[in-house]
């Protein structure tokens, strides 16, 4: 069972389907013939759903650049109220799409007293992020028991991610390396919740990381051309694919 696993073999886990979720629900099914697969899509959000005896897992895809829809998701600096902060409106929007099923899902679980997890990378992560939220302060589903996210971007304000941290959900936010996508939206309008672990250049990784200044990254912005490849590599580091990679070394 899921909840027997240790952080890192969980990180790899979800890793996984995080990484494999952006495939057809065919491939899912072979990949996870362990569980019944579920595949909920509305306007280009799309989440799947695995459950079997004891765990239900809910995997939201992350962002395609082919979609234009997602990119300007990812882009948008606008807001929207909750009873608790301001969460991005485009990510919140995502999640409206497809959670009357989510949330059909988890009452299920409720009654079938089986433990949830929600992951995601990338846009998936910022949804994913959301739907732990929604259920952690709604009594008819579940308190997911972890989420883990990989490339998140930031999603609330700063009085949304200190009440999303007092809740007891365990939150484990994966950065690796440099990946331009967790730098946005900007501080102080967004910030990042849950307890940061990280991957370096060489696949090492950290546990409760904390990020320190680097005077060599700074000197490589000083020309156009550091600038760029800063760019180009930040955005190599957001790939799906080198998070599994990364994470399944670890406990292989």
């Amino acid at each position: 069972m899921i909840h027997e696993l240790n952080v890192l073999q969980k990180s790899a886990f979800f890793a996984k389907l995080s990484n494999y979720c952006y495939n057809d629900i065919a491939f899912m099914k072979e990949h996870f013939a362990d569980y019944d697969v579920q595949f909920y899509s509305h306007k280009g959000s799309d989440a799947y759903v695995l459950e079997n005896d004891t765990d239900v897992i809910i995997v939201c895809r992350g962002t395609e650049v082919k979609q234009l829809s997602d990119v300007k998701a990812d882009l948008s600096i606008s807001k929207t109220k909750t009873p608790h902060g301001k969460l991005h409106i485009g990510f919140n929007h995502y999640v409206d799409k497809i959670y009357t099923e989510i949330l059909s899902r988890g009452m299920v679980a409720k009654h079938r007293n089986k433990m949830v997890w929600v992951t995601g990378h990338s846009l998936g992560a910022a949804m994913a992020t959301i739907i732990t939220y929604r259920f952690a302060t709604t009594d008819n589903v579940p308190t997911p028991m972890g989420l883990f996210t990989y490339g998140s971007p930031r999603v609330g304000d700063r009085t949304f991610i200190n009440y999303f941290n007092s809740l007891p959900v365990e939150h484990h936010r994966w950065v690796n390396d440099g990946d331009i996508v967790t730098k946005i939206p900007f501080a102080p309008f967004f910030y990042h919740c849950g307890v940061m672990h990280h991957i370096d250049t060489d696949g090492a990784t950290t546990l409760d990381y904390e990020r320190t200044f680097n005077p060599f990254r700074l000197l490589g912005l000083t020309s156009p051309k550091g600038i760029v490849n800063m760019i180009v590599g930040d955005a190599k580091d957001h790939s799906s694919d080198k998070y599994r990679i990364y994470l399944t070394a670890t406990v292989s």
